[in-house]
């Protein structure tokens, strides 16, 4: 499984890190998973997906 960081997911979605992390927080889309060392966000192709759709509004 190929993991995506947040420089990825930025060119992905088209949106800046800070815009992400915000909705994040404001629960507006699914927390991110960390890695085990150095507890890095990350993502699959599968939450990608899942967040294009969010942010579709879909």
């Amino acid at each position: 499984m190929k993991r995506y960081y947040i420089k990825d997911l930025e060119k992905a979605l088209g949106v800046k890190r800070k815009t992400y992390f915000y909705w994040e927080k404001m629960d507006k889309v699914p927390k991110a998973k960390r890695t085990p060392m150095g507890n890095y966000r990350y993502w699959t192709e599968e939450d990608i997906k899942g967040l294009k759709k969010i942010i579709k509004g879909e």
